[in-house]
C-alpha cells in the first residue's frame, strides 16, 4: 500500500481533506517522509519492515482509531504529549485557550514572579505543562478525576521537563473545597490531599484557574465523529443534558474559593451553550466577561475575572 491507496482507504471515513492530513502525518512523523518526498514517489522504497508497519498502522486507522493513538502521542503548542483513550487528544482550540490565558499573564506586571495556576480536568496534562514551562516560577496543579489520565499527565511532565507541576486526584463536581487546598510557602505549594481547611490564604499570591472540562450534551453524542466516539473518554466529554454546565458551576465556586481578587478564570466551552455560561459567571460574581471564537468563528472560550 502507498500513500494515495491509505488517502483513497480513508476518505469514506474522514473525507478527503482530513484523510490526506493523517496520511501526511503518518508518512513523515513514522517514516520520516516529507511532502516532497510523497510526490516524488519516495514512500514506494520503504523496507520490507516499513511496508509491513505502514500495513498494521493502515488495518488500525481503518478501524477507526485515532492517528495520534496510533502514533502514541499528539502535538500541543509545539511539543509532543503522549495520549492514549485514557485522554482527550488536545484540540486546536485548546491551544487557544491556553495561548490566551499565557498572553493574559506575560501581560501583567508580576508575570515573573510566583504565581499558582490551576488546571482542574487536566487529562493529558498539556494545558499544565505548557503553562508550567511557561513560566517556571510558578506552581501549577493539574487535577483530575482519572488515576489513568493522571498517570499520562505525569508522564507527560517527566519527559518534558515541567519540574513546577503537581498532579493530584480529585472529583471537583462533589469533593469538598478543601481538598485543593493553598498552602503558604515560597512556592505557594498546593496540599494534594488535606480535607482539613489550612490557614494560610492566597491573598499575598496571584493566580490564575483554567479548565476544559466535559461539556458536551448526550444527545449530541450523534454529531461526534465515531473516531471520538468510541475512542476518547467519554467521561471526558460528555455531560447530561439536564445539567450541561455543571463543571461551570463548580469552576466558578473553586475559582474564588482558592484565588485572590482580580485573577482571570478561563474555559473552554460549548458553542451551543456560550450565552448561558456566560450568564453563569456573570451571576456568579464574575466580572469582565469575555467570549473568544475558535478558528471556525464559533463561540468556544470564555474568560472571566474574580471580583474585588
Amino acid at each position: 500500500m502507498n500513500h494515495r491507496e491509505l488517502i483513497a482507504a480513508l476518505t469514506p471515513l474522514h473525507g478527503a481533506g482530513e484523510a490526506r492530513a493523517i496520511v501526511r502525518m503518518v508518512m513523515e512523523e513514522r517514516f520520516g517522509l516529507s511532502q516532497t518526498d510523497l510526490l516524488l514517489g519516495k514512500d514506494t522504497d520503504l523496507s520490507a519492515n516499513d511496508r509491513t508497519e505502514l500495513e498494521k498502522i493502515a488495518e488500525r486507522l481503518l478501524a477507526g482509531e485515532p492517528v495520534q493513538h496510533v502514533l502514541g502521542y499528539a502535538y500541543f503548542c509545539g511539543r509532543r504529549f503522549r495520549v492514549t483513550p485514557d485522554v482527550l487528544i488536545p484540540r486546536p482550540e485548546t491551544e487557544s485557550l491556553t495561548r490566551w490565558a499565557i498572553d493574559e499573564l506575560h501581560a501583567l506586571s508580576h508575570a515573573d514572579q510566583s504565581m499558582q495556576l490551576i488546571d482542574l480536568c487536566t487529562g493529558s496534562g498539556c494545558i499544565a505543562i505548557t503553562l508550567a514551562l511557561a513560566f517556571p516560577d510558578a506552581h501549577v496543579v493539574g487535577v483530575d478525576i482519572s488515576p489513568a489520565a493522571l498517570a499520562i499527565a505525569r508522564e507527560n511532565a517527566a519527559s518534558l521537563g515541567a519540574h513546577n507541576v503537581t498532579f493530584i486526584e480529585c472529583d471537583i463536581l462533589s469533593a469538598p473545597s478543601s481538598l485543593i487546598v493553598p498552602l503558604g510557602g515560597p512556592q505557594g505549594a498546593f496540599h494534594p490531599s488535606s480535607l482539613i481547611p489550612q490557614p494560610s490564604p492566597l491573598e499575598d499570591h496571584r493566580g490564575l484557574l483554567i479548565s476544559n472540562p466535559p461539556y458536551v450534551r448526550a444527545s449530541e453524542a450523534a454529531d461526534i465523529h465515531p473516531t471520538v466516539l468510541h475512542h476518547e473518554p467519554s467521561l471526558a466529554l460528555f455531560v447530561p443534558d439536564d445539567d450541561p454546565l455543571r463543571f461551570y458551576r463548580a469552576i466558578a465556586r473553586i475559582g474564588q474559593q482558592l484565588l485572590p481578587p482580580g485573577a482571570p478564570v478561563f474555559v473552554e466551552i460549548n458553542a451551543a451553550l456560550a450565552s448561558e455560561t456566560r450568564h453563569l459567571f456573570t451571576a456568579a460574581g464574575y466580572s469582565d466577561v469575555q467570549l473568544r471564537d475558535d478558528q471556525f468563528s464559533r463561540p468556544r472560550m470564555l474568560k472571566s475575572t474574580i471580583p474585588s
